[in-house]
This record gives C-alpha cells, sequence and structure tokens, in this order.
C-alpha cells in the first residue's frame, strides 16, 4: 500500500512541476508572463540600462504599436524605460536587460517580417577585423514550443539592404546559429544555404553564456567558454563592408501568433578593433 501511495504522491508532484513551469535543469521556480507589464508595475521597475556598460554605444528598436508607425529605433539613455526593456534583479542580486514581447504587436522595420524588442549595437567593423559579442541570457516564453526568435546575431550593410549573416535562434528548444554568405547585395546566398550550427538545447530559464567571434573572416561560435563551431566567410562575401551586432528577442514566427516571450540578458559586452560609430 504505501509504495502506491509514494507512487501516486510521485506523480501528482509531477503534474503540479509541469504545469508552473518548474524548471527542473536549475531549480528554479517560473513565473511566466503572460502579457505586457501594467503601467503601474512599469513605474515600479527601473531602467534596463543599469545592467549595460558602456549604454551610450547601443540603440533600442521596438514596436511602435502600429503598422503604419513601422519600428522605433532611439539612443539608449539612463532614463531608457518601457514596457519592452527594464531592468530585472534576480533574488541572488544579479541584474538582467529585461526584453518583453508580444509577437502579434504591430511595427516592423522595413525588410523584415516579425516585431522585435532589440538593442543595436552603433560601432561598426569589418570582417577583416578582430571582434566579438558576448552575453549570458536566458529566457521564458508562454509557448515554448512554437516560439522561434534570434537572440543575438550581426548584420551586414550591404549594396540594396541590411543582411544577417549570422543569427543565434531559439527554436523548440534548440539554440541554432544560422549563417549566409550573402554577396554584396544582400539577397544573393553565394552557395545557395544557410549554414546551421547546433549550439545545443535550451529549456526555459536556463542561463547560457553565448559568443560569436570574428578574426580576419573566421567566425568561432562559443558556449559556456567552449567552442562548438567555425565558420569561414567566402571569398564572395565582402570583407570590407561593414558589420554590426544585435541583441534581445527578434521573433521568426511569420504568422505573428499571440506568443508572449521575454529574455533576460547580463554580462552584454562587445570587443571591436577599427570600430566606426554611427549616429542613429
Amino acid at each position: 500500500m504505501w509504495k502506491i501511495l509514494f507512487l501516486c504522491s510521485f506523480f501528482c508532484f509531477f503534474l503540479f512541476a509541469c504545469d508552473t513551469g518548474t524548471d527542473t535543469g536549475t531549480g528554479r521556480d517560473l513565473e511566466i508572463e503572460r502579457q505586457y507589464c501594467s503601467e503601474e508595475e512599469l513605474a515600479q521597475r527601473k531602467s534596463g540600462t543599469l545592467a549595460l556598460e558602456n549604454y551610450a554605444e547601443w540603440a533600442f528598436q521596438y514596436p511602435s504599436g502600429s503598422e503604419e508607425g513601422g519600428m522605433i529605433n532611439e539612443n539608449v539613455t539612463p532614463e531608457l524605460k518601457n514596457k519592452y526593456f527594464s531592468l530585472f534583479e534576480s533574488p541572488d542580486g544579479k541584474k538582467y536587460m529585461r526584453f518583453s514581447l508580444d509577437a502579434s504587436d504591430k511595427g516592423k522595420s522595413p525588410y523584415a517580417s516579425s516585431v522585435r524588442s532589440e538593442l543595436r549595437h552603433k560601432n561598426e567593423w569589418t570582417l577583416a577585423d578582430k571582434t566579438s559579442l558576448e552575453y549570458t541570457f536566458y529566457l521564458t516564453s508562454t509557448d515554448f514550443s512554437t516560439a522561434k526568435f534570434t537572440v543575438g546575431q550581426f548584420l551586414q550593410i550591404c549594396d540594396t539592404k541590411e543582411s544577417p549573416l549570422c543569427r543565434i535562434e531559439v527554436e523548440n528548444g534548440q539554440i541554432i546559429a544560422k549563417v549566409i554568405n550573402y554577396e554584396k547585395d544582400g539577397t544573393t546566398k553565394s552557395d545557395g544555404k544557410t549554414h546551421k550550427y547546433s549550439l545545443g538545447t535550451i529549456v526555459q530559464k536556463q542561463e547560457v553564456t553565448i559568443k560569436i567571434a570574428i578574426d580576419n573572416k573566421v567566425m568561432r561560435l562559443y558556449r559556456d567558454g567552449k567552442e562548438l563551431a567555425s565558420h569561414i566567410f567566402p571569398a564572395e562575401v565582402e570583407s570590407g563592408y561593414k558589420n554590426y551586432y544585435k541583441a534581445g528577442i527578434y521573433y521568426q514566427n511569420k504568422d505573428s501568433p499571440k506568443i508572449f516571450s521575454e529574455v533576460f540578458i547580463r554580462n552584454l559586452s562587445v570587443n571591436t578593433e577599427n570600430k566606426i560609430c554611427r549616429n542613429l
């Protein structure tokens, strides 16, 4: 009889853990937000810039709330705080930038298929330089199995558009680096491929550190300090064109479903040589 009671108790606990979003990998209890914070709650929050060194080097891009208004692009200031960007402090004192975004929100950039809540680094560099982007993040989502979004990337300023050469994407519990060898027009893939490199799995509220490092057209991808992949950009990809980094949330769900996700980022750092700062 006691064995039956034990099994029943264990089964009930397992169901409860699944229902409340307990992350058995980290032991943290998840509180997954389902919508943007209220004005009252936002008033109690602080600016996410408290977790961002060299904030003046960044711009913040987020939805205007309407298709006509498009995407808003503004320089980061110490006062910057809205429903898309704020500060989160963990119980152990860690400070995170909190990026919040509903996939059904309105206001995209001209060439985008979905909305974003994303930082754009204003210092630009070339593939011939030595540079890196590194950050630690975790995430939550109301539909983790369906949500697809970029949590870090770099784009090249090509002849006709600004095109992503590398995106770090989260999709169905996987972290995947998607790399495209765009030619200088920004639309033609030199080899016709999207190269995919696995950076392992992820569960909700599991901290992961990602690093993208570039040195003379050789890219190396790291997870938690370990190199997992490398990519050499071919001659068809312009080594002298300007590139820039981004971090935050950029949905890849093109049908704009009702999904609410948050990405929490700390220790965001960029190192660049021969950097050129653009006033946005």
